[in-house]
Parts: structure tokens; sequence; C-alpha cells
């Protein structure tokens, strides 16, 4: 029998530790009524304790310390065999770190989550572990942040109630990322550069990228109309179903594969010739036209060597380790929008989904904390009401309206307009 509920793996570093301050919080005795059976796992002893002598609660007797080189298989199997879920913080990057925790995970049937969208990471993992995780029912699931939660659980209400008020499949399903304000982790940054300067040499970077915009498809699954991986509807321009104008969202090309791959997860319960797209909100074109000059900016300086390293001198790029402030994150908000329509032109019925940030903070590093933690804890606690099956999922698919009431409880805002 397992002896705890979740461990938290990566506890020392900077979101593993937000993790670790939302459970004490929120899930640990006296703050709980209903205490969970939850530790953290670190490889350095005295970070470790450092960990747990700064959580925000008084019981911190049966919060349990494991130190765990991820590196080490004997110490990756006796956490995970000691343990419901496995929410993985042990990052930058996560490609070279999670996939023989995946593994372990098949083996023992622990469920996983993490935070990465790593897309290479996402194909591996499937294309090495579904069929394990399907016979121990095991359920892994990658992207349980900002990257992809918001987008997944959004385009899934959408289309959701789009089939249940009109009895229609969505023709089109488009995410607007909305107004936010947050900061980076230097975390965060080190693993988009080792995603842009590996490319192809990456494990698992090939195969996702021979299957275009259906790069995290299931086996067996045959695509669908869209080509572009962020969508179809261009770099710029008026978006008429959400009434707004649109710019390029830089982690889009994430966030839809994830989307499509939710759809065919589900038999193509969201349409089978969706078209799925992923923008950020724009106040005006020309509010368009500069988004897209500054994200080519960052882009070139992130990509040449001598530039990136003058601004990581001169600390105006975070290291990992380091990220935003407690003011930052406090302060901080997001909101995700998709709007799901039917075929049918401009008197087509459509149906828009929600996730609004509420009192997570900001999208990267507390509201991430947050929703993966709650990701965790569907399949710790409600495990009956979560999918049955076993795989390498994604949250919307594998955890559904489980995820979506929790993170409504948890104080997030999470809902669908009215007609």
């Amino acid at each position: 029998m397992k002896s705890h509920d979740v461990v938290i793996l990566g506890a020392t570093g900077f979101t593993g530790g937000l993790a670790a301050q939302y459970m004490a919080r929120a899930y640990t005795a006296p703050n709980s009524a209903v205490p969970v059976r939850w530790g953290i796992a670190g490889r350095n002893r005295e970070k470790l304790d450092k960990i747990l002598s700064g959580l925000p609660c008084s019981n911190k007797d049966n919060i349990d310390t494991f130190v765990c080189d991820v590196t080490n298989a004997e110490d990756l199997e006796r956490v995970i065999k000691a343990t419901r879920v496995v929410a993985n913080f042990a990052g930058t990057p996560f490609i070279d770190k999670a996939l023989p925790i995946v593994e372990l995970c098949a083996r023992h049937a622990t469920h996983y989550v993490d935070i990465t969208g790593e897309i290479p990471l996402h194909r591996s993992s499937y294309d090495l572990h579904h069929a394990a995780c399907q016979a121990s029912k095991a359920v892994i699931l990658h992207g349980c942040g900002y990257d992809s939660v918001p987008s997944d659980l959004a385009a899934y209400l959408a289309a959701k109630t789009l089939r249940e008020r009109y009895g229609a499949e969505c023709a089109h399903l488009t995410t607007i990322v909305g107004d936010s304000s947050g900061g980076m982790s230097g975390g965060t940054l080190a693993t988009i550069i080792e995603l842009v300067t590996k490319g192809s040499s990456i494990p698992g970077a090939k195969e996702a990228a021979a299957r275009g915009a259906y790069a995290l498809d299931p086996a067996g699954c045959n695509g669908g109309p869209d080509r572009g991986v962020a969508g179809d509807l261009g770099i710029v321009g008026y978006e008429k179903r959400a009434k707004t104008w649109f710019a390029p969202f830089l982690m889009a090309a994430v966030n839809a594969p994830v989307v499509r791959k939710s759809n065919a997860l589900a038999g193509y319960a969201y349409g089978k010739e969706v078209r799925v797209s992923e923008v950020m909100k724009a106040n005006s074109l020309l509010g368009a036209v500069a988004t897209v000059v500054s994200l080519a900016t960052v882009g070139v300086a992130l990509a040449l060597p001598p530039i990136r390293a003058l601004l990581f001198t001169l600390g105006v790029l975070p290291k990992p380790g380091e990220g935003p402030s407690e003011k930052t994150r406090e302060e901080g908000f997001f909101h995700i929008y998709a709007v799901a329509a039917a075929a049918g032109g401009k008197d087509a019925p459509t149906c828009t989904a929600h996730v609004r940030s509420g009192t997570a903070g900001d999208p990267g590093y507390k509201a991430t904390a947050i929703m993966s933690m709650e990701s965790a804890l569907c399949l710790a606690l409600e495990r009956d009401k979560c999918r049955e099956e076993g795989g390498v999922l994604t949250p919307a698919y594998a955890l559904g309206d489980v995820l979506v009431a929790r993170l409504n409880k948890a104080g997030m805002k999470v809902y669908v307009d009215d007609k």
C-alpha cells in the first residue's frame, strides 16, 4: 500500500518550493480539515530542511522528506513506490530527467504530473511508455501548469458545451490569451534556450516535427485540417468569432497540440474536422504588429550567444533558480478563453469558456503551482471520478470536470458563458 498521496519531486527548486508552500497552506493540519499525506523530495538534505522549516503551517511532523537524486534509479524507485502520485518539478530542462521517472511510474502504477511544455518530451513519453501505462493504469500528465491547463480546459469546456447546448461539433476552436501579468523564471528561460539551441537533436523532436500541427496525437490518428502548429489564423488579424484583434502567442506551439491530442483521445468529441488555433489578444492592429516586433526582437536576442550572455551578465535575464518576486507572484493574473463555433457561417452557434486566475496569482509560478498540485490531487484523492484508463494522456481528457471543480474551489474561476 502506498504510504503517501503525493510527493513533490524537485521541491527545492523555484516552482517546486511554491508547490510545497501551497500544500502546506491548503492541505496540512490545522490549515485543512482533511489533511493530505504528502512529502517533499530533493537531492540536497540541507535545502530540503530549509524548505520544510519555511513552510506556512505549524504541524510539519507529518510532512516527510526524501533525499532523492533524479539521476539515481534506486532513489527514484524508493520515492515512486511510496506514493500514489509524483508531482515532478525537477526540470531545466525536463527532457533528460523525466523519462526515467515516467518509466518507473508505469512499472509501479504510480501517477505522474509535471509542468513542462517540452513537446519533444511529451512525444517521447507517449511513444516509449504509453503502452506500459495502459497496462498498469498509471496516468501520466505533462503540462499541468500554465502550459497547458488553461488552454486545455477552456477548449474542453467550450467544445463540450457546444455539443450539449446545440448538438453540434466544432468547426473552429480558438483559444485567446487575454490580459495577464507575471514574471519569468530562470529555469523556464534556460529550458527555452535549450530547446532552441539543440533543436532536432533532442529526443522526440524529429518525431514531433514529422507530425506537424498534430505533434502529440496518439498512435493511429490521422491528424486533421490544421497546417500551422498554432493554427491557421495568420500572424496578425481580427478574429470575428472572438471579436478581437490578435497576435501570435509564444506558447501556442505547445498548447494547441495538447488541445488537438485531447480531442483525439476523446474520439474526436470536439469535432472530426475542427480547426484549432491559439493566439494572443491585441487591442488594435497596431498593437498586434507591435507584439510581433517585440517577439522577434526577443527571439533574436536569445538566439545570439553574445547578446544572450550580456543580458545574463547585466541581470536583465534571470538565471536558473531565480524567479519573480513575491509581490509579482501575488499581484499577477491571467485570463484565457476559448470560443467553440459550429459550422454555418456568421449565424452558427458559439460557446465561450473562460479560465481566470482569480486568487491564484501570476500564471507561470504561483498559479502553476496550484494547477499542478490540484491536478495531482485529482489522481490521489478522486481517482474514481477521473478517466479509468491509464496512459500518457492530457489534463482535460484525464481529469476534465474533476479538475474544473478543484480549481474553482482553490480560488480560480473556470466557467462557461450563459447562452
